[in-house]
C-alpha cells in the first residue's frame, strides 16, 4: 500500500517536472536580455575618479561641535515648576493632585493653607504658591 502510494507521488512529480521544463523552453526573453547586457557592458566600464591628492584638499563637509570644558563639568538640575490648580478646606490641587496640609510636593510640604495659596517649606527655606488665574499668565511664584 505504502509503495503504491510512493509510486503515484513520483510519477505525479516527475509530470510536473517535464511539463516545467517544457514551458520554460517556449518562452523567450529576446529584447529584454539585450537590454540588460547593455546595462552590464556600461556598469563593467572602467571609470576615472578623483586622485588622493585632490580629496585631500576637499574641506570637511561635516560640521564639528565641541563643547565647552565648563558645560560637561557641571550638572544642572532640571526645573520644577510647581502648579496650585485649587484650594478647597485644607486641602491643595497641586500639579495636578490633591493634597493636604503636612503632605509632600516634591521635595517641599506643604506646611500651610491659605485661602488663595499655600506655603510649601523645605530645608532651604518657604515658598508660597498662589492660585493660577484663568489664563495661566499670572501666575506668581514669591520666595519668602
Amino acid at each position: 500500500m505504502k509503495t503504491i502510494r510512493l509510486f503515484k507521488m513520483l510519477f505525479f512529480i516527475s509530470i510536473l517536472v517535464v511539463s516545467s521544463m517544457s514551458a520554460a523552453t517556449k518562452l523567450s526573453l529576446g529584447n529584454e536580455t539585450k537590454v540588460y547586457d547593455k546595462i552590464f557592458e556600461k556598469i563593467s566600464e572602467i571609470r576615472i575618479g578623483v586622485d588622493t591628492k585632490t580629496i585631500n584638499k576637499i574641506k570637511n563637509p561635516f560640521l564639528v561641535i565641541y563643547k565647552k570644558k565648563s558645560e560637561s563639568n557641571t550638572t544642572k538640575k532640571p526645573k520644577i515648576i510647581y502648579v496650585l490648580d485649587g484650594i478647597f478646606e485644607n486641602k491643595a490641587k497641586v500639579n495636578g493632585k490633591w493634597r493636604k496640609k503636612y503632605s509632600r510636593v516634591g521635595i517641599y510640604k506643604i506646611v500651610k493653607v491659605k485661602r488663595k495659596s499655600v506655603i510649601l517649606r523645605n530645608a532651604n527655606g518657604t515658598k508660597e504658591l498662589f492660585i493660577r488665574k484663568n489664563n495661566g499668565s499670572k501666575i506668581k511664584f514669591s520666595t519668602k
